[in-house]
């Protein structure tokens, strides 16, 4: 099975981040009706939940669209670096709000340590993964300046 292009593993990824991503804007829209309609109120939790979830769908979109670039069998590009750049940030920032999260759940809430130790490993794991995309966006911006040179002397 090909990596890029129809038919190809990339767009089985695709199909499955469409999902997800549909999936999340709809359980983002029906939380606060179905918290309503069970009798609980809004709490701290959702104040984060909110932030993280935007964030979280921002950083599915990009890989959508990178996912389109490897269908059209054009990874090279403006777009790639763009794309990657925006989701690291997109993961950077929910490391920031875990980070946070995590703080409050030791210093106000004085939650139960396994609930500490979650959160806290994700927000260690959604900084490394926006170091590595901003790695990736630098290597892909790059390539392309390379790709582009080498056109140019063709």
């Amino acid at each position: 099975m090909n990596i890029s292009g129809k038919n190809s593993i990339s767009g089985m990824l695709k199909t499955i981040l469409q999902i997800c991503f549909w999936g999340g804007i709809a359980f983002l829209i029906l939380l606060p009706i179905l918290l309503f309609a069970i009798g609980k109120h809004l709490n701290s939790f959702v104040y984060v939940l909110y932030p993280n979830g935007i964030c979280f769908l921002i950083f599915v979109k990009q890989f959508i669209e990178l996912f389109n670039l490897l269908k059209e069998n054009n990874p090279f590009c403006n777009s790639t670096v763009k794309r990657l750049s925006i989701a690291g940030k997109a993961a950077g920032i929910i490391s920031i709000i875990l980070g946070a999260e995590t703080i409050f759940n030791i210093i106000v809430i004085k939650d139960e340590i396994t609930s500490i130790f979650i959160l806290g490993f994700m927000c260690i794991l959604f900084l490394g993964v926006s170091i590595a995309l901003y790695i990736l966006s630098e290597l892909f911006k790059q390539a392309k300046e390379y790709k582009e040179e080498n056109d140019l002397t063709v």
